[in-house]
């Protein structure tokens, strides 16, 4: 490289990162800089212009560019380097950071910083000289400021390389290097850090100014904190949850985690500094109180550890020290979170001022609560502290430790749900005067159900008190409520006068959060528990009873004004949680029959000793005690309230989907669906499920709801029992479905492409879509097809033919044929001397044909989504087929017998689409691609000889397709790929010098294309010893066909693969060979397959180790 290409390096890097050339530069798009720049990385004989870039240029972009390239061509030609050239490209990196580090910018040190901490995990076990690296980096820590803070850095890169996983490595090499690690240095960056935070701390580090102080404690508290997190024993955590597991840190470690001064030190440096420092410090003291119990050496030095803690935490919450910034705030809430998940409650309460402790705490949490809009994200680790308290109390005698400690955390307890009640409560009417300055708590879905998770724990400790203030709080809003709406009634709230609107907004904002505070104290009784029968189920029933009379309220308000009257939506929303909960705890046995005049009917032939069991009893008091008729009433009233859902809140999205996924609910479990089948608004469900009765049908953006409700209704109309139960038989449920039908097939084709018919054929083949989905059986599965053939497959061709060109209606209907021809749990499955498999074969066929002859007829959208508007069709039709064709329902063998063109036809439209879609965009759309892949796999399978007698041009298109597909990141596309090869090779070995039609065909392919194998052979060992681990298995099947099949293919690659490698590396590969081909015989049978598999396992491990590319 020359001064001259490097200007133009420059410019490229300019142009890329600024999107502006610098002056002089030629003008060029990014992506175009891009592509060009890219071929720095593309191999290793760049080596040198990438440090030639680092020498010379004083561009930062470029900088950058020279530095990630770097990083790249070492980890992937690793293998290339010796040991001694290894070595002097990471001493290159260091000293070129130690002497131009503090000039650079901040993105070229961290690549740069990358780039030496990849070469050091790389070459780990190479040479001493590479684990020597933080004694190289103390250098930096002990010269200048800047080196100090470049040299802190360098150890934060160090632990997360060596925590993180490498691409392209195994876990088995990454797990020895990071074990390593751990053994020999991570408890020296430990110190460094602590260290470098006494240094700050003391004020020893003179030469520093304030700001240089931040840069210092900042990089060091993440060093402390990265060591802390480090994964010690392998056990790979989940980094995206914010819980903090137990820390395994090494038994070496003890002196320093149980010196007082640590935990003062990061408490000081908490007190003493702003965020993120200050944040830091805490999240380091979260991993210090999380350290293994087995760490301290006896209880003693465990207990003087906890004591230390707890009298931080009382300090910190007596002064309120820094709790005024978010970030400290809830970094704060985390470690009283994680306190009781280390420790046990037996613990706490013997530590010196424990009640006191508990006392700050309880007030902590009443005050963060209070100011909940601060607080939102944080408030649910202190339900966790207070849920996890009250938890094992069960497990601590009471005259152990404080004295009094269960009645203060009774009381501490009582006043914190009391407190959060009353907060959530006055929140509705603060939310609404602030007109939309605050954000609603109710809104931020992921905070509320992370609080109400906790809170069945925390309110079942102290029931009878707590159900006192709910209902305390619950009657006198229900009353009021109750009085407004009778003023109402049948107007709208929106029309109303504003005092009264606003008045209803806070109470049906108070009546949510207390329906969903009940739905998760109701839905957090627990049948195992030792508490059932201790007379719980009266207050979940004294609770219940108070939601349901506020569902029957709204409910009779909805009907009475057909629909204006409506309540929130939130409430409405709400109603359903608790209905979810209620039916999770309460509908478990409702099939049972229970003692007589107990109010249980008899649901089933079950019969349940004379003496009911406790948890009968319970069940019968819950009803009971509730005072709202039997349990078939409740049902009754619950599913009623679910049907009003559907049949006035047709634009309520968020509703319409929450009712249907309860209904689902309730419909897939044993005891429920058994019920549901004795409810009277069931029947009604199942007698009028048409637009006219349930205007959500007919909302264009409900469509998928359509199939799901049509869904349930079959699943419970032919459960056992189901058709006499609702008084209705399956033809009968269809009628509305058949009439439509038969309605659009009588139209001619100008009425059935009009716009008036889009909505009823959408909704038509949603429907029968839900219909079929619920089919599982034979018998089933056939009187669906009774009803649709021959009378109406017609309809669907026709339809395929006219709407071709409409997304909306085509993928409705190929869905629907999709799930019609799909031969799940074996249920398309007709009789001996049926004709209807064919039958079914021949209408899917017509309908794939006529809507691919009518797309490929017609030219690509010139605008818009392409995936959208064409692939999206046809990626369904090819499912469509692949599911017909895979079934196993038909002899495809007849087709040609009998001169039927169905399957030809089928085929050579289906093969056209997939020719017609660019290979760029296959690979580039998922769906697609599966969907293309997957019929070419089901091609080769089942229809080599019509693939062998395709024209040649076709068939290496086909190949160049299959032959990209192999080259997937997606495991499923080039498995499917493979499959495709193992066919093809199959078939060339095992009938090898046989006379037969498709191979002369194939022979034919081969004299036009004679390195197709070769070609073949040389990408599947590429991908087997260069490519990611997660394809390996796939890309191992046809390996032993293709080497059966063309065995000069397989010395070919062999002999190349040696020319590329050094003597020494010859001779491994040599005898690594010698060992794969070992004990493998000439036959294609499955053990031998395994057999070769698993020595393809050995090979690849074997040779990746010393493989130079």
């Amino acid at each position: 490289m020359d001064d001259a290409q490097l200007a133009q390096v420059e410019s490229l890097c300019e142009t890329l990162y600024t999107g502006q050339p610098s002056a002089g530069g030629e003008k060029i798009t990014r992506e175009e800089a891009q592509s060009r720049l890219l071929s720095l990385q593309s191999s290793a004989s760049f080596i040198p212009q990438c440090q030639y870039i680092l020498d010379r240029s004083k561009s930062q972009y470029a900088l950058l560019v020279a530095s990630n390239s770097l990083t790249e061509l070492i980890t992937t030609h690793w293998n290339n380097f010796t040991i001694a050239q290894r070595i002097d490209i990471r001493n290159y990196v260091l000293g070129y950071l130690a002497n131009n580090g503090p000039t650079l910018q901040d993105f070229v040190t961290l690549s740069l910083i990358q780039l030496v901490c990849r070469i050091t995990k790389l070459g780990w076990f190479d040479d001493a000289t590479h684990r020597e690296l933080t004694e190289d980096v103390t250098k930096f820590l002990q010269a200048t400021i800047d080196h100090c803070v470049l040299g802190l850095k360098i150890l934060n890169q160090l632990v997360d390389e060596l925590n993180v996983p490498t691409p392209g490595g195994t876990l088995t090499q990454h797990r020895k290097t990071s074990v390593s690690f751990r053994d020999l240095c991570l408890y020296k960056v430990f110190q460094l850090g602590l260290t470098t935070l006494r240094q700050l701390q003391t004020r020893a580090i003179s030469t520093a100014d304030p700001r240089q102080e931040a840069i210092l404690g900042e990089q060091a508290l993440s060093l402390t904190v990265r060591c802390l997190n480090f994964d010690f024993i392998g056990t790979n955590p989940d980094e995206s949850t914010e819980d903090v597991g137990t820390i395994q840190a090494p038994t070496n470690w003890r002196p320093v985690l149980q010196d007082p001064a640590t935990t003062e030190l990061l408490l000081d440096f908490y007190a003493n500094t702003d965020p993120p420092r200050s944040s830091k410090a805490m999240e380091a003291v979260i991993l210090i109180c999380s350290v293994r119990r087995s760490l301290f050496p006896s209880d003693k030095d465990r207990e003087a550890f906890l004591g230390r803690v707890m009298t931080g935490i009382r300090e910190l919450l007596k002064n309120q020290t820094g709790l005024q910034h978010q970030d400290n705030y809830h970094q704060f809430c985390r470690l009283l979170g994680r306190l009781k998940a280390n420790y046990q409650l037996s613990e706490l309460v013997k530590t010196e001022g424990y009640l006191e402790w508990l006392k700050l705490a309880a007030s902590f949490t009443t005050q963060s609560i209070q100011n909940w809009q601060y607080s939102t994200n944080s408030i649910h680790y202190l339900l966790a502290l207070w849920g996890r308290l009250v938890a094992a109390v069960p497990y601590v005698r009471p005259e152990t430790g404080a004295k009094g400690h269960v009645q203060a955390l009774e009381n501490h307890v009582l006043n914190v749900v009391e407190c959060y009640v009353d907060s959530m409560l006055g929140s509705v009417e603060t939310v609404l005067r602030s007109e939309g300055a605050l954000e609603d708590p109710l809104e931020d879905e992921g905070s509320l159900m992370e609080q109400l998770d906790r809170l069945p724990t925390i309110c079942r400790f102290q029931y009878s008190s707590v159900a006192s203030i709910l209902v305390g709080k619950f009657d006198p809003l229900l009353d009021k409520y109750r009085e407004l709406i009778r003023h109402l009634m049948s107007s709208s709230t929106e029309s109303a006068p504003p005092n009264v609107a606003q008045q209803v907004a806070i109470l049906e904002g108070q009546l949510t959060w207390l329906t969903y505070i009940i739905g998760s104290i109701v839905g957090g009784h627990s049948w195992s528990s030792s508490q059932v029968g201790n007379g719980e189920e009266t207050l979940d029933a004294s609770l219940s009873k108070r939601v349901l009379q506020l569902a029957q309220g709204i409910d009779y308000r909805l009907t009475n004004s057909n629909g204006v009257g409506k309540a929130d939506p939130k409430l409405e929303v709400a109603m359903l949680y608790y209905f979810q909960n209620f039916r999770r705890v309460y509908m478990f046995m409702w099939e049972q029959t229970g003692a007589s005049g107990s109010g249980i009917a008899t649901m089933g032939t079950m019969k349940l000793e004379t003496v009911p069991s406790t948890k009968q009893k319970v069940y019968q008091n819950m009803f009971e005690n509730m005072g709202l008729g039997d349990h078939t009433v409740v049902a009754n009233l619950i599913v009623t309230k679910m049907g009003k859902n559907l049949k006035f809140w047709p634009d309520e999205h968020d509703i319409v989907a929450k009712t249907l996924e309860l209904l689902t609910d309730m419909a897939g479990g044993y005891s429920s669906s058994k019920l549901l089948l004795t409810l009277s608004t069931v029947k009604y469900l199942a007698s009028h499920h048409t637009h006219e009765e349930f205007p959500f049908l007919y909302v264009p953006s409900n469509a998928r709801h359509r199939t799901t409700f049509h869904a349930i209704l079959v699943r419970l109309l032919l459960s056992p029992g189901g058709e006499e139960n609702l008084d209705l038989t399956f033809d009968q449920f269809m009628e509305p479905i058949v009439e439509t039908m038969a309605q659009l097939g009588a139209l001619d084709s100008s009425q059935l492409r009009s716009e008036a018919a889009r909505m009823p054929l959408i909704g038509l083949f949603r429907d029968l879509r839900g219909v079929a989905m619920s089919l599982h059986n034979r018998r089933t599965f056939g009187m669906l097809f009774d009803i649709i053939e021959p009378r109406h497959t017609p309809l669907l061709t026709k339809v395929a033919d006219l709407w071709y060109d409409q997304p909306d209606v085509m993928i409705s209907l190929l869905r629907f044929v999709h799930e019609f021809c799909h031969n799940k749990a074996n249920r398309v499955n007709f009789d001996q001397s049926s004709p209807n498999g064919i039958l079914l074969f021949r209408a899917t066929s017509d309908v794939v044909c006529a809507f691919g002859r009518r797309v490929l007829a017609s030219s690509s959208p010139p605008s818009g989504d392409i995936y959208k508007l064409r692939y999206k069709c046809m990626s369904i039709a090819l499912a469509v087929l692949n599911s017909a064709l895979g079934g196993n329902y038909v002899c495809f063998g007849v087709f040609a017998l009998y001169n039927d063109p169905a399957l030809d036809n089928s085929l050579d439209i289906s093969l056209k689409m997939v020719l017609s879609i660019p290979l760029d965009h296959v690979v580039a759309y998922p769906k697609l691609s599966k969907s293309v892949f997957g019929f070419v796999e089901i091609f080769f399978r089942n229809h080599i000889k019509t693939v062998m007698a395709l024209d040649t041009s076709i068939f290496m298109q086909l190949m160049n397709a299959v032959h990209e597909g192999l080259q997937s990141s997606d495991a499923q596309i080039s498995s499917m790929c493979a499959n495709s090869i193992d066919h093809l090779a199959t078939l060339y070995y095992e009938n090898s010098g046989k006379d037969k039609p498709e191979m002369r065909h194939l022979n034919k392919h081969l004299a036009a294309q004679p390195n197709l194998f070769s070609s073949l052979t040389a990408t599947l060992f590429n991908l087997l010893l260069f490519g990611a681990p997660q394809n390996h298995w796939a890309v191992m099947r046809p390996m032993l066909s293709l080497m059966l099949a063309s065995e000069s293919s397989f010395t070919a690659y062999k002999d190349h693969l040696m020319s590329t490698q050094d003597s020494i590396n010859q001779a491994k590969l040599n005898d690594a060979f010698n060992k794969l081909l070992a004990d493998v015989s000439r036959s294609l049978e499955s053990a031998n397959r395994d057999r070769f598999t698993q020595k393809l396992t050995a090979f690849r491990v074997s040779t990746r180790a010393f493989l130079t590319l």
